[in-house]
């Protein structure tokens, strides 16, 4: 007999959770204080019981400002922008740590929503434009001037180690305590440099770290312990360095990265500084050059981008790091001119930053297979560039690499590690 389609094979057996399975929805306070200024830390202990489910993990919190005259503007994409670096910790073993933490989630932002879904989620995120909301006020956030105390609210998810898992729960109560820490940035990184001698308190308050895990009762938690002495569960994360281009850089130029990953999903370059600081990407070269990866002797693409022949491809690429070029629902918040700002472009402002992202795709098969990226380990990653033009200003050329990490957890010892 053959076998019947899904679509009409009423006899398959649907799974159940057990019936004295509940869901908690948990509010975490900061460990070490209530009131965080500019460049403190934040930490958050997660408990040791239940399953997290970690797509429901997000943060909220109050920015509290004393502004002179003239206000302040905020760069980039505001709930982030404050927040320098996150760490995920085991125990008191850091496992991961994404620096530059505010630029690789305004990038995600706008690489991973069309412009309908940041409007949709213009509030939590903090954006805020000089008058009435448009297309080209969906960047950055203007906070009026205010003697006395005022405050806004913000709230919005954190893409790191834990919230990547997208197959697995996370049995908290099978492993050592689970930290987060939030690093905030120096104030002068956070704004517009015209406007940051106005503010005189910015501070982050009612923070809180909100989640949902599930008990599923002592029988299950036998039954996942009888699994093996160790279990592992797939992730993903992120990790961003820099390295500096200075005035009057032109020609061929090489950038070198020391990233050691076993398996690089994706590279994104950013050539950031200038007005915006980490949140402008500019092209640099002035459409004059090209732009490739080296790993190991080996150049990605095969053919470098060209910012002279073909530079809309370039955004083609880019989509292809964040899905398929054929979904419908793959798309970005980035215009002609933003795009196409260079750095001797006068266009961009606070509200249209430079979003020249340059991606790259070096997994080997997109699918849920383990180490489907390109292995760093025993080498460097090298940016090379070509430009004819004659760069003004000092720079950054930013590599931020998505790679794939897993989390290995000892039952036995109650134990975990990240393997990457």
């Amino acid at each position: 007999m053959n076998s019947l389609p899904s679509s009409v094979n009423y006899g398959e057996v649907l799974p159940s959770l057990p019936e004295n399975a509940t869901r908690y929805s948990v509010a975490l306070n900061p460990t070490n204080g209530s009131v965080f200024p500019a460049a403190s830390q934040i930490q958050f202990q997660f408990p040791n019981r239940g399953y997290l489910i970690p797509d429901s993990v997000y943060l909220r919190y109050n920015v509290s400002t004393i502004i002179s005259v003239g206000g302040a503007t905020m760069l980039g994409t505001p709930f982030y922008t404050p927040i320098q670096r996150l760490e995920t910790q085991f125990g008191s073993v850091t496992v991961d740590s994404i620096n530059n933490y505010n630029q690789v989630c305004n990038m995600l932002t706008n690489g991973t929503m069309d412009w309908a879904q940041k409007y949709g989620n213009y509030i939590n995120l903090g954006f805020s434009g000089s008058g009435t909301v448009t297309t080209e006020e969906m960047d950055s956030r203007v906070i009026a001037a205010s003697a006395t105390l005022a405050s806004f609210s913000v709230a919005g998810p954190i893409p790191c180690l834990l919230t990547n898992v997208v197959d697995k729960l996370i049995p908290l109560f099978a492993m050592p305590t689970v930290s987060m820490i939030f690093t905030l940035d120096a104030l002068a990184n956070m704004l517009l440099t015209s406007t940051a001698a106005n503010v005189t308190t910015f501070n982050l308050t009612n923070v809180e770290l909100c989640f949902d895990f599930i008990e599923l009762g002592s029988e299950v938690d036998a039954m996942v312990r009888g699994m093996g002495d160790k279990i592992y569960i797939k992730s993903q994360s992120f990790s961003n360095s820099a390295a500096g281009i200075p005035i009057g850089t032109s020609g061929s130029q090489s950038y070198i990265f020391n990233q050691r990953y076993a398996s690089v999903k994706a590279a994104i370059v950013l050539f950031s500084g200038g007005l915006n600081k980490l949140f402008d990407s500019v092209d640099y070269s002035n459409s004059t050059g090209s732009i490739s990866l080296n790993v190991s002797g080996v150049q990605y693409p095969q053919k470098p981008y060209s910012m002279v022949n073909n530079k809309a491809a370039m955004l083609v690429e880019f989509k292809k790091v964040m899905g398929s070029v054929y979904d419908r629902v793959n798309n970005v918040a980035i215009n002609k001119v933003e795009f196409e700002i260079t750095e001797a472009s006068t266009a961009h402002t606070s509200f249209t930053p430079a979003k020249f992202y340059v991606g790259f795709n070096l997994q080997k098969l997109n699918s849920n297979a383990l180490l489907t990226g390109i292995s760093t380990n025993n080498s460097n990653i090298t940016v090379n560039t070509e430009s004819t033009y004659l760069t003004t200003i000092t720079r950054q050329c930013n590599l931020i690499l998505a790679y794939d990490a897993l989390i290995e957890i000892d039952m036995v010892n109650k134990q975990s590690s990240v393997k990457v």
